[in-house]
C-alpha cells in the first residue's frame, strides 16, 4: 500500500478543486468550524475565535506532514472560494483502511458540492493510494451524513455504542464502510 504523498495533491472535479489548506483560508475555515450547525455533530465545539481557527489549521497541516493523515480544503474551482473540508483522519497503511472526515459550509448545503467532494475523494484514496476500506463514523442522530455516505455505496456495518464522549456525554455511532471492490 502507498503511503501518503509527500507533496499534497490537487484533486479536481468539475466544479471544485479540493486543495492543501493554508492560512490564507483562516476567515473561511473560522467561518465554516464557527457555525454550531456545521459542528453539531463532530467532536468540536464551535471555534471561539481566529485563534482556534489557526491552530486547527495547524493541526491539518501537522498530519500531512507527519503522514498520519490530509485534510483538502474544497472550494469552488472558478473562486476558490472554501467551502469545507474533506480528508483522512486516520490513515492505518498496515491495513489498507482509512478513516474519512468532512464538513461543508451551511449556505453550501443540499446543492450536490459534498457528493462531488466525496466521489473526487474516492476515486483518489482507492486508485492512488491503494486503500481497500475507507471507514466512516457517524453520530447516531446524523440522518443527512448517513444518507450521502449511502448513496456512495457505503454499508452500514453496525452501531458503536458510546463510542465517543464528547460535551461530558457518551454517543453512539454508526460504523460505515465502502470496499475498492464496491466502489465505482
Amino acid at each position: 500500500m502507498h503511503a501518503l504523498p509527500d507533496i499534497f495533491p490537487v484533486l479536481i472535479t468539475s466544479r471544485l478543486a479540493l486543495q492543501a489548506i493554508s492560512m490564507d483560508m483562516l476567515e473561511e475555515i473560522y467561518y465554516i468550524f464557527s457555525d454550531p450547525q456545521v459542528v453539531k455533530f463532530y467532536n468540536l465545539r464551535p471555534l471561539a475565535g481566529r485563534g482556534k481557527a489557526m491552530e486547527l489549521i495547524q493541526y491539518f497541516q501537522k498530519r500531512f506532514k507527519e503522514k498520519e493523515g490530509i485534510r483538502w480544503a474544497i472550494t469552488i474551482k472558478d473562486t476558490q472560494h472554501v467551502i469545507g473540508t474533506i480528508g483522512i483522519n486516520k490513515f492505518d497503511k498496515n491495513n489498507h483502511r482509512c478513516t474519512i472526515g468532512y464538513d461543508l459550509a451551511s449556505n453550501w448545503w443540499k446543492r450536490g458540492y459534498m457528493s462531488e467532494a466525496l466521489h473526487g475523494f474516492l476515486e483518489y484514496v482507492f486508485k492512488t493510494l491503494d486503500v481497500n476500506r475507507v471507514e466512516a463514523e457517524v453520530m447516531k442522530d446524523n440522518a443527512d451524513s448517513c444518507l450521502l455516505l449511502e448513496k456512495h455505496g457505503f454499508v452500514r456495518e453496525g452501531l458503536l455504542r458510546d463510542h465517543m464522549y464528547w460535551q461530558e456525554q457518551y454517543h453512539d455511532m454508526y460504523m460505515y464502510a465502502i470496499l475498492k471492490k464496491d466502489f465505482q
